[in-house]
């Protein structure tokens, strides 16, 4: 592993500032100035109530602006105090312009994003991820998680399988296991993303070296069509230009077949999901108002307001999974390690 690690750009270190002080700052946000996270441990109602009194917050995701006006809809109208202002932006992008403007010294100019773990890392390598009590925010105990030491919460899982045209290929022939995708009959019939997103959380079942053996037994024996992309690639396959994408998500599927094209999604026997959560940032102008507005994001109106814009639930694990399948999550920073390790791996083999 540390092989494969070294090869990994490293990101460079960067210094949190030795003084990193939370607007409106209270004894429910305590300051480290050695980098450690801030906490902060307010309840809904103390959290919305002040956040009223701040006017606004300024939120990153990658969400669809014209989507994310719809989800909040509901909040907008029960908090006409709080303005939610919302910037559409990557994961990666997002994490890199922070730990430049923490570099620089300057205040952020946003309060609180959702992320996945690996784009996140380097800001909790710095401190700049607030711990929050989340169950005093009202969020259900499945969804908080403890990252090391910082408590922050899932805002949606989005499962990955196989997509297939079931008016191509009968339920009754589409594969149960990633195994069975190594068979010449496949052969050019397979779409894989060259980025290998979608492909690393197997490594977290099955370990780097049987992962990339089986990219690699795949790619010599079914010869994938490379693609990048979930929706050009359900899109080949509703329309018969190929037979299976690995690059299906739950909402992804769901999103196209909501168009009434022929589209499915089976689970294999391992089920690797992408994660975000939701994270209030050290230095925020407006932590109340972040809190207040992800505690209604993470309550069951925002996440049915998620579901139905953005086919996007959250769900421990899919319904109706059979026992013996296996979940496949990274939630822990040396799983973290690997997602990143392989992802760089597989990318690296599907690229030659």
């Amino acid at each position: 592993m540390v092989s494969r690690l070294s090869r990994i750009p490293a990101i460079a270190a960067i210094l949190l500032p030795s003084l990193l002080v939370l607007s409106a700052c209270s004894s429910s946000q305590q300051v480290d100035a050695a980098g450690a996270a801030q906490s902060y441990d307010k309840t809904t109602k103390e959290a919305c109530d002040a956040g009223a009194a701040e006017g606004e917050l300024n939120y990153w995701s990658a969400t669809d602006p014209g989507d994310f006006a719809k989800e909040i809809a509901p909040f907008q109208k029960a908090y006409p105090e709080i303005k939610v202002n919302f910037t559409s932006i990557r994961p990666t992008d997002a994490t890199q312009k922070i730990i430049t403007e923490i570099q620089a010294g300057h205040q952020l100019d946003v309060d609180a994003t959702s992320t996945d773990l690996p784009s996140a890392q380097p800001l909790f390598d710095r401190g700049a991820v607030v711990s929050v009590d989340w169950s005093k925010l009202d969020i259900p105990e499945n969804l908080q998680l403890d990252y090391n030491g910082v408590k922050i919460y899932r805002t949606l899982r989005d499962f990955i399988g196989i997509g297939y045209n079931p008016d191509q290929t009968p339920a009754a022939e589409v594969p149960s296991a990633w195994d069975e995708l190594v068979d010449p009959k496949f052969s050019g019939q397979i779409i894989v993303d060259p980025r290998g997103v979608y492909l690393t959380g197997l490594a977290v079942a099955w370990g780097e070296d049987k992962t990339l053996n089986w990219v690699k037994d795949l790619k010599e024996t079914s010869k994938p069509i490379v693609l990048q992309g979930a929706t050009d690639s359900i899109q080949k396959v509703v329309s018969g230009e190929a037979k299976i994408t690995t690059s299906a998500t739950t909402s992804a599927i769901n999103a196209v077949k909501q168009t009434g094209a022929p589209i499915e999604i089976t689970y294999l026997d391992v089920v690797p999901s992408q994660d975000k959560y939701g994270v209030i940032l050290s230095g925020a102008q407006h932590p109340n108002a972040a809190a207040c507005f992800l505690s209604w994001f993470g309550g069951p109106e925002g996440q049915a307001q998620q579901l139905a814009v953005e086919y996007k639930g959250n769900s421990d694990k899919p319904a109706n999974l059979p026992p013996n399948v296996q979940l496949s999550v990274a939630d822990r920073p040396d799983q973290q390690e690997i997602f990143t390790s392989v992802g760089a791996e597989i990318s690296e083999v599907l690229s030659k």
